[in-house]
């Protein structure tokens, strides 16, 4: 960890609390968006019919706590520390999606649930993380941004041709590339606020990007829950959204993670651990969605 094992424990209980709070909103988006009909399922036609729904407005909710827990827990801790531990969102996640549906969480599942919180806890103990720097300049942003551009603008064509849970898997990657631009800019305007205020973020970049970016992200999400299982679209989100995060916090905020002898060897067994859990939850829960719908 950091150099303050205090304040580090703080970020990482307060990115706890905000993990559980995406989970419980995803569970409740993803049931209300599923039974949208496919005549339904675009753009703005989508949302109003999401909007009808006091489940749904349920579930947003929980997205804003979510988000606002992130933002304190990140001003707390650097994002290459906070953003791994909202992985947990996915192992919440699913053993309240199968509670809500009636059904029982397999032993198996409760494995590679405990394999991604073992990882998560290797990671979090080895790691020795810093914040690094909090400048608004856009300069370091402008490859890291055209690259996640790219990539943004495959997925949205390939969600857009797509079907069912292809659909569901690109739309979640998708918003899962947005979200990892999210935990950056929510650092950088976390330490604007503290500088100068509410009103100093109506003169600078970070603020309006990460309004752009929380709007498109949702919108993408809220699509990827309409075209299949939260175990088709979720693992993909919850995977890449750390990879670009922890990437642009390298980056673009000069944050650092170090390790001493084998902690390097550690941390790239933590991350692995985390990724494969999180990959085969996903892939078990996508395998008892399709056994329930046949």
């Amino acid at each position: 960890m950091g150099g303050d094992l205090r304040i580090d424990l703080i970020a990482i209980g307060i990115a706890l609390a905000s993990a559980f709070s995406f989970a419980a909103a995803f569970v409740a988006q993803q049931h209300v968006a599923a039974a949208v009909p496919e005549d339904r399922g675009r753009g703005l036609r989508l949302f109003a019919s999401l909007a009808r729904s006091p489940v749904w407005w349920a579930g947003a909710f929980g997205d804003g706590l979510g988000f606002a827990l992130q933002a304190i827990a990140l001003a707390f801790g650097s994002v290459v520390l906070v953003q791994p531990v909202l992985v947990t969102s996915m192992v919440f996640a699913l053993p309240l999606a199968a509670r809500w549906n009636g059904r029982r969480v397999a032993r198996a599942d409760l494995g590679w649930a405990l394999l991604v919180v073992a990882g998560l806890a290797v990671f979090t103990v080895v790691g020795d993380s810093s914040k690094g720097s909090v400048s608004e300049a856009a300069q370091p942003w402008i490859w890291p941004g055209a690259a996640c551009g790219v990539v943004v603008a495959g997925l949205w064509v390939t969600g857009w041709l797509a079907k069912g849970a292809v659909k569901a898997l690109a739309f979640g990657a998708l918003a899962g590339v947005v979200y990892g631009i999210v935990a950056p800019l929510t650092e950088l305007v976390v330490a604007h606020l503290g500088d100068g205020g509410l009103l100093s973020l109506f003169h600078s970049w970070p603020g309006y990007a990460l309004v752009v970016c929380v709007v498109a992200g949702s919108a993408w999400q809220q699509s990827a829950f309409h075209a299949g299982d939260l175990g088709a679209s979720l693992p993909a989100s919850q995977v890449l959204e750390p990879v670009v995060a922890v990437g642009l916090g390298f980056w673009a905020l000069d944050a650092r993670l170090t390790a001493h002898g084998l902690g390097w060897a550690a941390l790239g067994l933590a991350a692995a651990a985390m990724i494969l859990g999180t990959v085969q939850l996903a892939r078990r829960a996508a395998a008892g969605g399709a056994a329930g719908r046949g």
